[in-house]
């Protein structure tokens, strides 16, 4: 976003990206290289070998190595991609905005302990038109006024929702008995023709998987072709940042970085914007020490890294029935409701409920319905389990709210480097009890509408009770990080307590941005992709008009 945006302002831009750079021709639906239930490569990166992590539950135990295909990593058996368009080249499209409650979060709900639930320093309103411009600009579809719940909106989608398919009846159906709202959702997909790109194909391999027809609206797809145009923008793909450098003010001076030939380069700017996702943008801020950051660019109060969430607080589960829900047709994931965000009276935040697609090829069918046989599923009740009722399932889930705590975070490994050497994300994260309390309020939820559908009763899962809660909060041996990580790099107006300002500009670096979901201070109940998106549109204006008012440029 902030790339095309500036660009097309005239300004010389310079885009590293450490991924390769993935063209229509290049996606293929192969599902043992998705970006999902890998046992080997992941489709779109990052590579197996060069990128280890570390995990640990708490600062008190040892972190232990984890690859980009094992769950805790980026979540369980998949990552965010790393290719030009980061997390939208595979993404699964839902494109939901915010509503008020979630940015006055503090304000709300107080300060449970153990937390750092804060205010966003920015309320719906400042975003609102910025939320109408990503709509627009990359080609949404839904339908305004469906969901009774949705926020002020100051224009439409663009384009009409996608066909709900069985699945997503089903699950009306069941909502609708229960007295609930569900209506069709809001995706990055083109239902018809739009902005020189063709409507969807309705394939199977949608989420997890590139689009062959460039119908899904990601960033390769629609704003750096654009910013591309410009002829301002240079694209330069498998290029890995590996520090931002400062002058003797301490102010940004560009970025040394390792190209495809593993040589460094440096690469001098004016301004320098990190857009790397909640691990990797701390990562790369605390790998920028200097004599003026000695412990990392921007992290003078030891806030970078700190407070990342993930939907921790979501749940979600699997009916079966008697008849047939599969349809050979994507994108797998059409209908949702909204009743559970606030105000349920039960859970801090709750999330939005939403068909899911991942079940819908028979391998990841098979992994998805495990816990019918263990978590490795296997032999021949297993077999006879998949033939019977891989046609038959309809699958929905929530993203709830996972708290920010300051003991969740990401730091740097001490010992363990990535093949340029250097140093790699720790992860530190464990779930707070409002997450599980949360994950089981959600899921309870799912299995009424299911049970309303007319899911198979003997097949559904058993309702969780007071008394599971306890014991999961007790034991609590739950976290990691997700696709939908946010966090580690928080906007705020106490530079004490968070790392940017409400335009994600550095407290201590005036020309330095960090615009992705680093920035956010609390996950809401949405998958924050649009959130992303509207904001990084917000802060582009924001450059824009301090650049034109001279501010930035160095000397020289």
């Amino acid at each position: 976003m902030v790339v095309k945006e500036l660009s097309q302002a005239g300004l010389r831009v310079v885009m590293l990206e450490r991924g390769k750079h993935y063209l229509p021709e290049d996606a293929r639906h192969d599902v043992l290289r998705s970006q999902y239930y890998n046992s080997g490569p992941l489709g779109y990166g990052p590579d197996i070998k060069s990128n280890p992590r570390t995990f640990r539950l708490t600062p008190d135990e040892p972190a232990r190595l984890v690859y980009a295909n094992e769950g805790q990593y980026g979540a369980p058996y998949g990552s965010t991609a790393a290719a030009v368009g980061g997390g939208t080249v595979a993404y699964g499209c839902m494109s939901w905005r915010f509503v008020a409650k979630d940015f006055r979060m503090k304000t709300l709900y107080g300060v449970p302990e153990g937390t750092t639930l804060e205010d966003w320093p920015i309320s719906y309103e400042d975003l609102e038109p910025f939320y109408s411009k990503a709509e627009w600009e990359i080609g949404i579809s839904g339908q305004a006024g469906a969901n009774p719940f949705d926020p002020p909106r100051s224009k439409p989608y663009p384009l009409p929702p996608l066909p709900m398919d069985r699945v997503g009846e089903a699950f009306a159906r069941g909502a609708r008995k229960l007295g609930l709202h569900p209506f069709p959702l809001p995706l990055a997909i083109l239902s018809q023709p739009y902005d020189g790109r063709p409507e969807c194909i309705r394939c199977l391999y949608c989420e997890r998987f590139q689009c062959e027809v460039n119908a899904k609206s990601g960033m390769h797809a629609t704003m750096i072709p654009k910013a591309l145009a410009t002829g301002n923008c240079e694209l330069r793909a498998e290029c890995m940042a590996r520090e931002v450098v400062v002058d003797e003010r301490g102010r940004a001076r560009g970025v040394i970085y390792f190209g495809p030939d593993k040589k460094l380069y440096e690469q001098p700017a004016d301004l320098v914007i990190i857009s790397c996702s909640a691990t990797e943008s701390a990562r790369l801020l605390l790998n920028s020490k200097s004599r003026l950051f000695p412990t990392g660019l921007a992290n003078r109060h030891d806030q970078v890294g700190r407070s990342v969430m993930h939907h921790t607080g979501g749940g979600g589960a699997i009916g079966f029935f008697v008849e047939d829900t599969f349809e050979p047709y994507g994108p797998g994931f059409t209908a949702g409701l909204a009743d559970y965000v606030h105000g349920n009276g039960a859970v801090l935040g709750g999330g939005v409920i939403t068909t899911n697609s991942e079940y819908r090829q028979p391998l990841a069918f098979a992994r998805t319905c495990g816990w019918h046989f263990g978590p490795r599923p296997w032999g021949k009740a297993a077999k006879a389990f998949v033939r019977k009722y891989f046609r038959r399932a309809v699958s929905i889930g929530s993203p709830g709210q996972g708290m920010p705590t300051e003991s969740n975070r990401v730091d740097l490994d001490p010992t363990v480097r990535d093949a340029w050497g250097l140093p790699v994300v720790r992860t530190t994260h464990r779930v707070h009890p409002l997450d599980i309390q949360s994950s089981f309020f959600l899921t309870n939820r799912c299995i009424e509408i299911l049970r309303a559908a007319g899911a198979i009763e003997e097949l559904l899962p058993k309702p969780l009770t007071g008394e599971d809660l306890g014991r999961a909060i007790k034991s609590n041996q739950r976290g990691g990080l997700g696709e939908h990580q946010v966090g580690g790099c928080r906007m705020g107006k106490d530079p004490r307590g968070s790392v940017l300002n409400q335009y994600c500009q550095a407290h201590d670096v005036d020309n330095l941005f960090v615009v992705d979901g680093s920035c956010f201070p609390t996950i809401g109940g949405f998958n924050p992709a649009l959130t992303i998106q509207a904001n990084a549109f917000r802060v582009s204006e924001f450059i824009l008009r301090q650049w034109k008012g001279g501010s930035f440029k160095l000397p020289g």
